[in-house]
């Protein structure tokens, strides 16, 4: 009876982690011969002020870049000249409303020794508003020095998180948008 709880417990962890939360998508230019790229270089990441602090911070870049590189390296990729493509990234956080359908309701209630009762009805939906950060990776290749790939990530952020929910945010943003580099 044990093992098959711990079985049970591991197989519902694993599906747990194994789902993301990152939605992404990519486009890339067609005909494009991706099995050439070898090398890259950094395009410079110019970091425009946003209003959001969130986006400003520069350890947050350092971050992306960071696991921009180690996601590459895992990929085969090595940083290096002359290079094939170039690499870069834009990051945003936007603000996104929800709402749920409008709903209605009924409820009857019966008080103590059927003394008391009462009958409710309602109706009404509830807004929510969430922020988004949405992370592009673009890659350029060089010779033509166009934009071949663009792979881009979203995930719901928070106001305030730790150093450690931050790293783990921007590793699975850019490791789910990566997997799709270079395309099939």
């Amino acid at each position: 009876m044990k093992n098959w709880i711990s079985t049970a417990i591991i197989v519902v962890l694993l599906l747990l982690t194994g789902c993301s939360k990152v939605q992404v998508s990519q486009d890339y230019r067609a005909g494009m011969d991706f099995s050439q790229y070898r090398q890259y270089q950094w395009k410079t990441v110019s970091i425009e002020p946003a209003d959001d602090i969130r986006v400003n911070n520069p350890l947050l870049h350092e971050r992306f870049r960071q696991a921009i590189d180690s996601a590459l390296l895992r990929r085969g990729f090595v940083v290096g000249a002359p290079a094939d493509f170039l690499i870069t990234y834009t990051y945003s956080i936007q603000a996104r409303l929800e709402s749920d359908p409008v709903g209605t309701t009924f409820g009857f209630g019966v008080g103590r020794h059927h003394r008391y009762s009462e009958i409710g009805y309602g109706t009404g939906n509830i807004v929510r508003q969430y922020d988004v950060g949405i992370l592009a990776v673009d890659v350029i290749d060089v010779p033509s020095g166009t934009l071949a790939w663009r792979g881009t990530g979203s995930e719901i952020v928070t106001t305030h998180s730790t150093p450690e929910a931050t790293t783990a945010f921007v590793y699975r943003m850019v490791d789910s948008i990566l997997a799709q580099f270079p395309p099939p």
